[in-house]
């Protein structure tokens, strides 16, 4: 088998990670500050909160939150952030994790939302946003890069302009999470990321960062119990325990502390650089080739490795299948949960093949995908 469907999951663990669950597992494990052998579980806790705010250069360890992943941290922070009446801008291109809050609570009644327009390759000018914004724009939500294009968005100009305006912002990082460099600071209030892609973890792991700031705009939308002033019906307003309700997945957390700490040693610049040399491999490869059409910039210093494709005369889903059923690669087809994405790039409702690749993928893996897709 070829992998190339690492923006969905990344499907090996690192035998480091693999090494300190088995030795978890294999121990007492219960949940944090809920009894005195619990306090392992808050080591690891902390552990991980502060590897990943070295990751992405975030100033406090204690303003790193738990979640399932993106898709809840995303929710959380939208439904935490917006009031009745609120303004909302995101872009063409996103995922349907901030996709479909919104719009459910535009369909609601309770916000209005409009849609950045970017270019059909992913690219938008931030320089568009000004134009949007009105007097009871709230909140700027937008994926650092697309999940259907691989495009890298201008996050640093887009967050400059809204933050110029008052407006709070939230980051997607599904994509780019582990394998482009990012500094938070004071770029965004909510940076949300997942463990299972760039970053190396087990899948139902993930979080989000919340700036130093954004806390007190913020309200916990999941409520229960913390551990912490159990003699009160509200949330504490301390952090991380706000926005850390209920049993936590301890061994989720654990996978990001080895993984993210292996990725530091490593480093994110190496990491990219690799995985900007496999993409511009494939996408020269790929130009070589009749009846295919690349979307996306076709750029792999403006993307991140992930390409979609659409071959002339085929639907995407039959690609995808005569690739796995003939030489044994996995690839996805389809609309990739980012119908916006499509409608974009002029590729729906039909959708593309989408290849992505990661740690396991290999120069002759390249090589193999463009032979098979040659023989098509």
């Amino acid at each position: 088998m070829i992998y190339a469907n690492y923006a969905a999951t990344t499907p090996e663990l690192s035998p480091v990670v693999v090494k300190e669950l088995c030795e978890y597992v294999g121990g007492t494990h219960l949940n944090a500050a809920r009894n005195f052998e619990g306090l392992e579980a808050g080591a690891i806790a902390l552990r991980s909160r502060r590897a990943i705010a070295k990751l992405f250069n975030a100033p406090d360890p204690l303003k790193v939150l738990f979640t399932s992943g993106a898709t809840q941290s995303l929710n959380m922070a939208i439904n935490g952030f917006l009031r009745q009446g609120d303004h909302v801008l995101s872009t063409s291109v996103e995922h349907n994790a901030t996709a479909r809050p919104l719009e459910a609570l535009r369909k609601s009644g309770v916000i209005e939302l409009d849609w950045l327009r970017c270019d059909a390759d992913g690219v938008l000018d931030a320089e568009t946003i000004p134009k949007a914004i009105r007097k009871n724009t709230r909140l700027l939500v937008m994926s650092h890069a697309s999940n259907v294009l691989g495009t890298i968005l201008p996050v640093t100009e887009a967050f400059r302009i809204a933050r110029e305006y008052g407006i709070l912002t939230v980051l997607d990082t599904a994509q780019t999470g582990g394998v482009v460099p990012f500094t938070m600071g004071a770029c965004c209030d909510v940076l949300a990321f997942t463990g299972h892609k760039g970053l190396g973890g087990l899948a139902g792991s993930g979080g989000f960062v919340i700036g130093e700031d954004a806390a007190a705009h913020i309200r916990p939308w999941i409520r229960g119990g913390t551990g912490s002033r159990s003699d009160s019906l509200d949330m504490p307003e301390f952090m991380p325990d706000k926005f850390e309700p209920g049993t936590q997945n301890t061994i989720g957390i654990l996978s990001l502390a080895v993984s993210v700490e292996e990725i530091l040693r490593t480093g994110v610049e190496k990491i990219r650089e690799r995985e900007c040399a496999l993409t511009a491999r494939f996408m020269a490869g790929l130009r070589e080739l009749k009846k295919i059409t690349l979307y996306g910039t076709g750029d792999p210093e403006r993307s991140v490795a992930l390409v979609s494709i659409a071959v002339q005369g085929y639907d995407a889903g039959e690609v995808s299948r005569y690739l796995f059923e003939k030489h044994g690669i996995i690839t996805r087809s389809g609309l990739h949960c980012a119908p916006l994405a499509h409608k974009t790039a002029g590729t729906y409702p039909g959708g593309t093949v989408r290849f992505s690749f990661g740690s396991g993928t290999t120069e002759p893996d390249i090589d193999a995908m463009l032979e098979a897709l040659s023989k098509m």
